[in-house]
């Protein structure tokens, strides 16, 4: 993952709420985020990366409250796999 593609990632990740995903401000930085992963071509699917990226889960967190944590970060990655493809499909016509 590029530099910028990597900042941007990390700058939506340290603002998400992720207890309410969907939220305006988070989408608009998210959207920025993969718009730059297409424009650098950075396709393919990197998930471990990703979830690296958007943070661990708390140790002290209940068992309920990493599931629904990592339920919004895959929920995330999905948004950025459908995002992606929405542009590829996009760039063919």
């Amino acid at each position: 993952m590029s530099p910028k593609t990597k900042k941007l990632l990390e700058e939506f990740a340290c603002a998400a709420n992720w207890s309410t995903a969907g939220n305006p401000a988070d989408m608009e930085r998210f959207s920025d985020f993969v718009i730059s992963a297409f424009q650098r071509g950075e396709h393919s699917r990197f998930l471990y990366e990703f979830l690296e990226m958007v943070g661990r889960t708390k140790s002290e967190e209940t068992i309920q409250e990493k599931k629904k944590a990592l339920a919004s970060k895959l929920f995330m990655f999905n948004k950025y796999e459908d995002g992606i493809r929405l542009l590829q499909n996009f760039q063919e016509k």
